[in-house]
């Protein structure tokens, strides 16, 4: 039987402080200061996920998930409300497309509970559909 993991969720809904970020684009080969260095593209994994919003904005949290500790942050990216819900049915429309092509995207009903999100059922948000 495979581990599962619970999606990351800062302890009370409170936001990850500054220190507990890992930069990705500083690294001991390029200097912080390096112009080039920093129009690179920052490539990271991500198995973890947090989003906080308030009125006039939204961060969304990205992570990894470390064994018997929690998640290292490895992104942080603010936007507004609008590009958030331009992101949200961007992201639809590409899990549709995948899953019209190779098959259903199939997410255990803990990670509903943890994110406290409604239709865990069948057919329901990525589950298998009858």
């Amino acid at each position: 039987m495979p581990i599962i993991q619970r999606p990351y969720v800062p302890p009370e809904d409170q936001v990850p402080k500054e220190d507990s970020y890992v930069n990705p684009g500083e690294s001991a080969v390029s200097g912080k200061n390096d112009e080039d260095a920093s129009l690179d593209p920052i490539t990271f994994y991500s198995d973890s996920m947090h989003i906080f919003s308030s009125l006039y904005s939204a961060v969304l949290f990205f992570g990894e998930q470390m064994e018997e500790r929690e998640p290292i942050l490895r992104a942080r990216i603010k936007v507004s409300p609008q590009m958030l819900k331009a992101i949200a049915l961007l992201t639809a429309k590409h899990v549709k497309e995948y899953e019209d092509a190779v098959g259903p995207i199939n997410l255990p009903d803990q990670v509903y509970a943890a994110w406290e999100l409604e239709g865990s059922g069948e057919g329901e948000h990525g589950h298998a559909a009858g």
